[in-house]
């Protein structure tokens, strides 16, 4: 049986044990769709610009990747951001776990 990207039950959302998880997020704004399903899924870290493309709050320029934004959050619910990333229609956002440096979601 395969294992699909971010099925690990370890971010599922609990509120009994309050775990912070440390994740970085990676969007690239060129690959948008305007799909919107990021802000609904999210909208702690991500809202619509003036062109209806997503934009991730608070994130920083990647050095080296042209139109892609970076940003590392500390949450207790880190499903939010995984069911963004899962839920992107192009497939644009991609969740790191900084605890183990493995991609958890698309």
């Amino acid at each position: 049986m395969t294992t699909i990207l971010g099925d690990d039950k370890r971010y599922e959302h609990d509120k009994k044990t309050r775990k912070k998880y440390r994740l970085r997020i990676i969007y690239n704004k060129n690959g948008c769709i305007s799909s919107g399903h990021c802000i609904l899924s999210d909208p702690y870290n991500f809202k619509l610009d003036e062109e209806f493309k997503a934009d991730l709050l608070e994130g920083t320029p990647h050095p080296t990747a042209k139109g892609t934004w970076v940003k590392e959050i500390e949450t207790e619910e880190p499903h939010l951001i995984m069911n963004a990333a899962k839920t992107c229609t192009p497939r644009v956002i991609a969740v790191i776990d900084l605890e183990t440096g493995k991609r958890i979601a698309p």
